[in-house]
Formats: structure tokens, C-alpha cells, sequence
């Protein structure tokens, strides 16, 4: 026999709702295929096998958590395409590009450790070869992007083609951020549990999953704005400010045992 209760919405400071599952009895298990990382606090671990987000037995809750980003910079990228007479053309098109980004944003305050251009990409066309370049630059205050935003944007030479810049805020170290968050989403899943058996009429017992790996789909791990900065998987933008991310979520699918039912 199997017994199933009404989802809970969950809410955190961000109003994210969060689902719960509950199914006590025999004969249903429902898996997901994950290939990502399992984590238990403090350390990743790697996961290429199966985790029973759905078993009989089980309570399996989505536990949600979102915090300001701390320490916001904004970053920036800038993509293009530079098509000239020829490869050598274009190569010394690509120096006078960089020469004249990086004059213009230390007027602005940006300092070379903060720009970076992609190494160059060749593709082939009806044109002749392509150079595929990108540049990323870091703003690390925000009273320096207005400035910054125009002297990329008004910057056009001949030669460039398929320009396409974004911007968006971004926290300089997510993986500061990691431990408080988990520990919220993982209160939060706890605190729905408890609510889940006490309907269902079962005793919650020990944990016996915890992942980061959301059931529908994987998403790419959050990193700060530098090439070194490391990848914290389970945190994700939240975008509450147009394109804009004003925090970071974390959402843990944390499983349950079901000890005995309550008399």
C-alpha cells in the first residue's frame, strides 16, 4: 500500500517555493540518472551512478535558500568578429584592438588583471577566414560600469563585425557564500519533512541522500568572475532586477527515511 501527501511550498527570504514528496509502503521507486555531484557539507563528491530521489519508504524533499550576493562586481562580455584581407591582417587587428581596450579602461579605473581576451578562434566562411574573439572585463565598483559600458561601446572599427556585449552582477567568491546557504536549504528541507510525516502519521528518520543535482536537468555550477575562481555546484543566479541577479540559491534534494508509524 502506498500513502501520498499534499506538496508543501516552502518559502525562504526569496519566496521560492519548494517541493516535497512523501510515499510510505511497498513496491514504487521512481530513479533519476544523475551525473553531477553529490555533496555533504564541506566536500564534493563525485557521482556517476543513480540516486533514489523517490523510494517507498522515503520522504524526499526540495529544501530552497537564497542570500544577497555578497561582494557584487559586474562583469562583463564582449564577443566578435574580426574579417579582414587576411590572417596576418587580422592578427595585427587583433593587437590594435587590445591596445586600445586596455588605454581606454585604465582611464577608466580598470586595471589590467581585470581584462581578458580569449585566445583566437578561426572559422571559415564565403568571406575568407574569420577571427572569433572574445573579451571579458571585471567592473569592480559600481560607479565605474557607466564609464566602462561606453568606452566598449563606442569603440567600432572597421574590421570588427558581430559585436555583442552583456553585463550582469555577479559575486566575487561564491564559494563563501556555499556553507550558510546550504545549511538554510537544508533546514528548510528538514523543516518540511517533519511537517510531511507528522500528515503522513510516520516517524522521519535519518538522512539518507543529499544532492545538488536537480531531477529535471542539471545546471552549470556557479564560479566568480576570475579564471581561477573555483565552481560551486548547488548555486545558481537569481535574476530579481531585469537581467540583473540580485542573489544566489541554493536548492538540495535531501531524502528521508521513514522509521516506524506513530501510534
Amino acid at each position: 500500500m502506498e500513502k501520498w501527501v499534499r506538496s508543501l511550498r516552502g518559502r525562504t527570504r526569496g519566496g521560492w517555493r519548494s517541493r516535497s514528496l512523501v510515499t510510505v509502503g511497498t513496491a514504487m521507486t521512481l530513479m533519476f540518472t544523475l551525473a553531477e555531484t553529490t555533496w555533504a557539507m564541506g566536500a564534493a563528491q563525485n557521482n556517476t551512478g543513480t540516486l533514489n530521489v523517490l523510494a517507498a519508504n522515503t520522504i524526499t524533499v526540495e529544501g530552497v535558500a537564497t542570500e544577497p550576493i555578497l561582494n557584487p562586481v559586474t562583469e562583463i562580455n564582449e564577443s566578435m568578429t574580426i574579417t579582414d584581407s587576411s590572417v596576418q591582417a587580422e592578427f595585427k587587428d587583433i593587437g590594435t584592438l587590445e591596445q586600445h581596450m586596455r588605454s581606454a579602461l585604465k582611464k577608466d579605473g580598470i586595471v589590467n588583471g581585470n581584462i581578458w581576451f580569449s585566445t583566437p578562434s578561426f572559422t571559415s566562411g564565403n568571406s575568407g577566414t574569420q577571427v572569433n574573439l572574445q573579451v571579458n572585463v571585471i567592473v569592480p565598483k559600481a560607479s565605474q560600469l557607466s564609464n566602462v559600458l561606453t568606452s566598449l561601446g563606442s569603440y567600432d572599427p572597421n574590421f570588427v563585425q558581430n559585436n555583442f556585449m552583456n553585463e550582469q552582477v555577479v559575486p566575487l567568491n561564491p564559494s563563501a557564500m556555499w556553507p550558510q546557504l546550504y545549511q538554510e536549504a537544508l533546514n528548510n528541507a528538514k523543516s518540511q519533512a517533519e511537517t510531511l510525516a507528522s500528515e503522513a502519521g510516520v516517524q522521519l528518520g535519518q538522512v539518507e541522500a543529499i544532492s545538488t543535482v536537480q531531477p529535471s536537468g542539471v545546471l552549470q555550477p556557479l564560479s566568480g568572475p576570475y579564471p581561477t575562481s573555483p565552481s560551486v555546484p548547488g548555486l545558481q543566479l537569481v535574476y530579481n532586477n531585469g537581467t540583473q541577479a540580485g542573489e544566489v540559491m541554493t536548492q538540495l534534494y535531501v531524502t528521508f527515511a521513514i522509521n516506524s508509524s506513530n501510534s
